[in-house]
C-alpha cells in the first residue's frame, strides 16, 4: 500500500547521496549550476520532508514547481520498501520504487535554501 510512504514517521532508513545537483540538460549553465550548488538540505530536512509530504500528480513534480536543483539518495520504509529518491529544492520529489513504480511527493512548508524560489506558479511574477 503506497498510501503508507505518505504517513509521518514511516521513514526507517535514510541515504543521502549528494546535494547541490543540477539536472544534465542544464549542466552547461554555469549560473544554474552555481545556484543549485546552494541547495543544501541537511539530514533532518531531508527525513521530516519524506515523512510529512503527500502523494501528488506528476505535473506538480515536472511543470508547477519544477527546478533544476535536486539532492539524491535512497530510503527504506518500515514496512521494507524502498526507492531511490530525487529531491527538488521546489519541495517535490520524484521517487523510484524497487518494483519500478514512480511515485511524486510535495511538501509545502520546507524550510531549506530554495536556489529557485519565486518562479514557481502559473504567472509569469511566480510565488514568494
Amino acid at each position: 500500500d503506497l498510501s503508507a510512504c505518505s504517513h509521518p514517521g514511516k521513514v526507517k532508513t535514510l541515504t543521502v547521496i549528494e546535494t547541490g545537483k543540477t539536472l544534465e540538460w542544464y549542466l552547461d549553465d554555469a549560473t544554474i549550476r552555481e545556484d543549485c550548488i546552494k541547495f543544501q538540505p541537511t539530514y533532518e530536512q531531508i527525513l521530516k520532508f519524506f515523512n510529512k509530504s503527500q502523494h501528488v500528480e506528476g505535473f506538480v513534480v515536472n511543470e508547477d514547481r519544477y527546478t533544476p536543483c535536486f539532492a539524491a539518495g535512497r530510503l527504506i520504509w518500515r514496512d521494507g520498501t524502498s526507492a531511490d529518491w530525487s529531491l527538488y529544492s521546489s519541495g517535490t520529489a520524484s521517487l523510484l520504487l524497487d518494483n519500478g513504480e514512480t511515485i511524486h511527493l510535495y511538501q509545502r512548508d520546507y524550510r531549506w535554501f530554495d536556489p529557485t524560489a519565486c518562479t514557481y506558479g502559473l504567472s509569469g511574477e511566480g510565488e514568494c
